[in-house]
């Protein structure tokens, strides 16, 4: 096939091309470097920057007393409680880096005031760094600013590495150390030269908006980066990168030496130079509801020794190297493959425990998504849309890569290839080894679809022996290679409007099937399966399911979701402190071997998928703890949180001091997508919940 006739997404936005200006020499602006250090103020205190009618000789604590630059703002330590807002229409060049934390209860906000446009902060003038910049500080809100970081310079790093530039850092550079409540959200980032291929830096942690670690032992909880839109950025959109993922070996993520409670969500990603958002070194992290296009712009191919480090591959969105990964309700599409990947969604090395549903990709060069086997296991991808993917016919749809990160569940997907692609519905990429029926990791592919109108073969590890296939259907053409599957369905699927492409997950209405469809409720049941479509339909736990992401005939009465806390393969999420307890005697749990708990005395989380007019009912148990010790909380598709009431059984004396009470909350509400029950501030293990039924 000539490469011109391969199908290629319309409308792709072109690479774009920065001016090579000669950078100016300004040294960075740093704390203390201005004015003398304030000390903190004893109240919270809002103070004010307007570019224009400012004057740093003013107070700043009003409008009209306004500071003029970020000096003063540099200079100062602020309190819990503190606003600094920077004039609408306002524009400064240089780097705001205020000092001081605040708290759970009054964190310190950066945001903006008046009217108008964004106030813009550019970093041209930096030697490198955030254009505004955290450092060992807790407890911060960044939000509604207009910020960029271009140089003018050539910094991408080849054949000399340049220089890490972001547009929001926030980072945490002492050992054994705990970074909490950063939030991000509602600012635009753009035109940052970062570097493909830095000095002293892992070059994925550079870019648009960046929570970074560069010492064992330090950490983060409490990271919530949302609503933002970020563009042409060098190299990575949005990352959360902790360094300190392990204690003795770089292939073992240790649980508690991750950064915790990693929410990325809402956020539009476009035209990056490689990856689009990637978690590195997370536990319970939750990517929701971002859109990404256009990731991998731009790469390297290493040609010598100063850059046989560099990593010329990029993915849409991804974890790596990190525990408990919810990966959902994304649309990433036009990631290019230059010598590798090139995938929207990528499940990279170190991964345990990783779920990737309710996802739409398309027009990825690379394919849907890449399954890395190396140090990772037990991956779930379900009720995902892919079209047009693997177009480029070098990787696969679905791309195993170093073996298999087993157990690996894909089931209820929804594939279209259209004619003329090469894309490879299954492919093994590596050496005869990595791909040999032998290949350890079990894995399974059921109630799939793939239409297939192009040309591609199948390969893919355990071929006739860790690997199985049942309740698929393979319609279109059908290479030699194609897996055999004693219940397969090789009709078309008849969906609504084959061949729909585009932005939006309005794209995924055209790929429901139709009454008339042969793949309606002849799946086979897998267990647990979510309880809900793509769309939202209810998916029964006994019936036949439809085969794909879309339930043409949900159950008429919706069943519960039943969790005996028995494993971890029901709740969608969790906080790092959460746990198993199978030690405790029976007796004090009423009977109940098995039951989720903290490991500390910190809040913690755990997370169902729920619909509206569920109910939420708990067994739960406590020494010396009341029913308040819980919160039960519904999610909406934006996230937001609406807290549930609920009612309370009386105490029932267990043994050894313990009782049981069992909590059943009201009916969730309109929109709800996912329920939290959050554990408070009491000792870890003087509660605990066993059964949890949502129904």
């Amino acid at each position: 096939m000539t490469e011109q006739s391969i199908p290629r997404p319309a409308g792709r936005t072109p690479r774009r091309h920065r001016a090579l200006a000669a950078a100016l020499a300004v040294a960075l602006i740093t704390a203390g470097g201005v004015l003398a250090a304030q000390p903190a103020n004893a109240a919270a205190t809002t103070y004010y920057i307007d570019s224009v009618n400012g004057s740093d000789s003013a107070t700043g604590t009003s409008a009209t007393q306004a500071w003029k630059t970020l000096a003063p703002a540099n200079s100062r330590t602020f309190a819990a409680g503190d606003s600094i807002l920077l004039a609408r229409g306002g524009s400064w060049t240089g780097q705001l880096a205020p000092q001081g934390s605040g708290t759970a209860a009054a964190p310190i906000t950066i945001s903006a005031y008046g009217s108008g446009a964004r106030p813009h902060l550019s970093g041209a003038t930096l030697a490198g760094g955030g254009t505004v910049q955290l450092q060992n500080q807790s407890w911060w809100t960044i939000q509604n600013l207009d910020v960029s970081n271009n140089s003018g310079a050539d910094n991408f790093g080849d054949p000399t590495a340049g220089t890490p530039r972001s547009g929001i850092l926030v980072r945490n550079t002492v050992s054994n150390t705990l970074q909490r409540g950063i939030v991000i959200r509602d600012n635009v980032v753009s035109d940052v030269n970062g570097c493909f291929n830095c000095a002293g830096l892992d070059a994925h942690d550079n870019g648009g908006i960046v929570v970074d670690t560069t010492q064992l032992g330090a950490n983060f909880d409490g990271v919530l980066i949302e609503n933002n839109t970020v563009h042409d950025v060098g190299r990575t959109g949005i990352v959360v990168w902790d360094a300190s993922y392990f204690t003795t070996d770089m292939t073992v993520p240790v649980q508690s030496a991750l950064t915790s409670n990693v929410r990325i969500r809402g956020n539009t990603v476009v035209d990056t130079d490689s990856d689009g958002i990637l978690a590195f070194g997370t536990d319970g992290a939750v990517m929701e509801y971002n859109v990404v296009r256009g990731a991998g712009q731009r790469t390297i191919v290493p040609t010598d020794d100063n850059e046989k480090w560099v990593m010329p591959a990029s993915a849409g969105l991804w974890p790596t190297r990190g525990m408990n990964t919810l990966v959902q309700f994304n649309e990433v599409s036009g990631t290019p493959t230059h010598t590798t990947d090139g995938q929207g969604f990528d499940v990279d090395m170190g991964s345990k425990n990783t779920r990737v549903q309710y996802n739409y990709s398309h027009d990825n060069e690379g394919g849907f998504i890449l399954l890395m086997g190396g140090f990772s296991s037990d991956v779930v991808v379900r009720d995902n849309l892919s079209v047009n993917d693997g177009w480029g016919g070098e990787k696969g749809i679905f791309t195993f890569s170093w073996g298999v990160p087993g157990p690996v569940k894909i089931f209820n997907n929804t594939v279209y290839i259209p004619s003329g692609s090469p894309a490879k519905p299954i492919y093994c990429d590596g050496d005869a080894g990595a791909c040999a029926p032998s290949t350890p990791g079990q894995w399974s592919f059921v109630n799939n679809i793939i239409d297939n109108h192009g040309t591609g073969e199948y390969s893919y590890p355990g071929m006739g022996t860790n690997a199985t296939f049942a309740s698929n259907v393979f319609s279109g053409n059908h290479p030699a290679s194609e897996p055999a599957d004693a219940t397969k369905i090789t009709a078309a699927p008849q969906f609504v409007a084959a061949g729909t492409t585009g932005n939006g997950f309005a794209v995924a209405d055209a790929y429901k099937l139709t009454s008339s469809s042969p793949a309606i409720s002849n799946g086979q049941v897998v267990s647990p399966n979510g309880l809900r479509d793509f769309f939202g339909n209810a998916l029964s736990t006994t019936a036949a399911p439809s085969r794909g992401f879309h339930e043409a005939a949900p159950p008429a009465v919706a069943p519960a979701l039943v969790d005996p806390a028995n494993d971890w393969s029901i709740s969608t999420a969790r906080s790092a402190n959460i746990m198993r307890d199978t030690t405790a005697p029976a007796s004090n749990m009423a009977g109940d071997t098995s039951r989720i708990k903290r490991s500390d005395d910190q809040p913690g989380w755990v997370r169902w998928d729920a619909a509206p007019g569920k109910t939420v009912t708990l067994s739960t148990y406590y020494f010396n703890q009341q029913p308040s010790a819980f919160t039960i909380v519904a999610l909406d598709g934006s996230g937001n949180a609406t807290t549930v009431p609920f009612t309370s059984t009386a105490a029932t004396p267990t043994t050894n001091n313990w009782v049981k009470r069992t909590l059943t909350s009201s009916a969730l509400p309109a929109g709800t997508r996912a329920v939290e029950v959050r554990f408070g501030l009491v000792s870890s293990w003087g509660v605990q919940i066993g059964d949890i039924t949502i129904g």
